[in-house]
């Protein structure tokens, strides 16, 4: 590989977009983070995060290397794992971006994540943050569960839990359920218990909007409210389900990975638990693996 090529990983999520840059053998040269990056919901949005956080890193860089050759854009093999890249429409429409960099090759964050937790061995991930899904990579082939997209899927992620909150006040300020903390509390982060002005505000979220909520309830779970509790309850088994079906019929290990995966780790089974992993790499290094495995095939090299 030509050492005049740099090596670019994004993880793109439903909140931020982080930027990993890195040299042909490897050294961490410069990182970067931004804002959203699923393209499924918004390609263009996603875009200009990928782009400002590739900006950040390629400045670190030049900054910390000031003496040596600027590094440009068309010198970055760009490793992008994306939420919303598991949707084969939405991949293929920003797979014909007409990016500035050397090449692009698109995964979804979920395989980069699996990929970097196990170093591009065989094992089974699981994503809950804003999202939810959860793969295998075993036999050089992913197998996905989950991973639809809010609302209609993400069970048990931020957003999901954001969204419940937001019902429930709703119910709360209707009279069609007691007022409670969870209620007060959401209507204190939204700044308003007027019904109408939270209808409003709603109208306008995307994932990462709900999620922010979750902050919020965190201090309530761990007082043992009721209505919080039963919240992560729910949320505790469908991803306790999930990952009794990644891990069925081998003996591979799990990496769990996002804002809320310590939090939903502690409900798991023993069996489950006895299968826990920590990661060995991060998200953005599983995307460059998977860029360095295309370009190398690409060129013919091993």
């Amino acid at each position: 590989m030509s050492s005049d090529l740099f090596f670019i990983g994004i993880d793109g999520g439903g909140t931020k977009c982080r930027a990993r840059l890195e040299d042909s053998e490897g050294t961490l040269l410069g990182e970067g983070v931004s804002g959203p990056a699923n393209i499924m919901r918004d390609s263009e949005l996603a875009k200009t995060s990928i782009q400002e956080a590739i900006s950040l890193a390629v400045a670190s860089a030049n900054q910390t290397f000031a003496n040596k050759q600027k590094i440009s854009a068309s010198q970055c093999v760009v490793g992008a794992g994306l939420a919303g890249a598991n949707i084969a429409g939405a991949k293929r429409e920003f797979e014909a971006w007409a990016h500035p960099f050397h090449s692009l090759y698109v995964l979804s964050d979920l395989h980069a994540a699996c990929l970097g937790a196990h170093d591009g061995a065989s094992g089974a991930a699981i994503i809950i943050g804003t999202g939810s899904s959860g793969t295998l990579w075993h036999n050089n082939a992913f197998h996905d569960v989950g991973g639809h997209g809010f609302p209609i899927g993400d069970k048990a992620s931020g957003a999901w839990l954001g969204l419940k909150a937001v019902k429930h006040t709703l119910l709360c300020l209707d009279e069609l359920a007691p007022m409670d903390t969870l209620a007060l509390e959401v209507c204190s982060t939204l700044r308003t218990n007027d019904i109408n002005h939270i209808v409003s505000k709603c109208a306008t979220f995307n994932t990462h909007h709900y999620a922010a909520l979750v902050e919020a309830m965190l201090p309530m779970l761990y007082t043992k409210d009721e209505t919080v509790c039963a919240m992560f309850e729910e949320g505790a088994a469908y991803i306790e389900t999930m990952a009794q079906r990644l891990l069925q019929q081998h003996d591979l290990p799990l990496a769990m990975i996002g804002g809320l995966s310590n939090v939903y780790s502690t409900y798991f089974s023993d069996s489950v638990k006895a299968r826990l992993v920590a990661c060995k790499a991060t998200p953005q290094q599983g995307a460059i693996h998977y860029a360095k495995t295309a370009c190398f095939q690409l060129k013919g090299e091993k």
